[in-house]
């Protein structure tokens, strides 16, 4: 019961995650200590009985909070992403430096190598972040490609799927469609979502299977500078 109770909460602040442009859900999964079951239930279907109550808070945390985080964000933009963005940087340095001391990976160029493409791939998708889509609603289709980013960016930790949708300037509709329960984006953009969460999960499984607990390194170092990049020049 207490496991459930735990995936329950941690699924309320998965949830509340993708609503705040900077971070991302898996981010906040591995946090909690979910995010390899979510894979794993997710490629395989197995643990179904703990991913029930994570699912439930996360629609729940979804549906609640998208019309405060909304005026919030709209409202607060600028303490919205320091206060992200300094969350961010602390859990990457605590995540790469206790995967360090207490996991068994290697410790020598190999490391560094995966913190450093990390890094490199980290800061060139924070370049990406300078665009903006047309004013005018997008077409079904390309909801669909945008849900499948968003979500595939979801499962990655440190790659927020809301500012993807921030930087091609669909992040405001698509809140927007989720508190007013507009169904002719949402529709979209869900079988979109649903595409990349049967596909990209079997990715992410087989990347774990061959590399280990170093790919906790390199989650480290994404999630590291993404929190950094909104320090730096055209950065959304």
């Amino acid at each position: 019961m207490k496991e459930k109770i735990k995936y329950f909460i941690a699924g309320i602040f998965i949830g509340l995650s993708e609503l705040l442009p900077g971070i991302s859900g898996a981010t906040v999964a591995l946090m909690f200590g979910v995010y390899e079951k979510i894979l794993t239930f997710l490629s395989k279907f197995k643990e179904l009985n703990l991913i029930i109550p994570l699912l439930f808070g996360m629609l729940l945390s979804v549906f609640v909070f998208s019309s405060l985080i909304n005026f919030l964000y709209e409202n607060f933009t600028n303490l919205f992403n320091l206060l992200i963005s300094l969350l961010m940087i602390g859990y990457g340095i605590y995540l790469v430096i206790n995967t360090y001391l207490k996991e068994n990976i290697s410790k020598g160029k190999s490391f560094y190598l995966n913190l450093f493409l990390a890094i490199f791939i980290g800061l060139s998708l924070s370049g990406f972040y300078i665009s903006g889509y047309p004013s005018q609603d997008p077409h079904p289709f390309t909801l669909l490609v945008f849900g499948f980013v968003a979500c595939s960016f979801l499962l990655f930790p440190g790659i927020s799927g809301s500012a993807f949708l921030l930087s091609v300037g669909a992040y405001p509709l698509i809140i927007g469609s989720i508190s007013n329960f507009n169904l002719e984006v949402l529709f979209p953009f869900g079988i979109g979502m649903l595409l990349a969460v049967t596909i990209m999960p079997r990715f992410i499984n087989k990347a774990y299977q061959k590399y280990g607990k170093s790919i906790l390194v390199f989650f480290g170092g994404l999630i590291f500078t993404s929190g950094i990049s909104s320090f730096l020049p055209n950065s959304f």
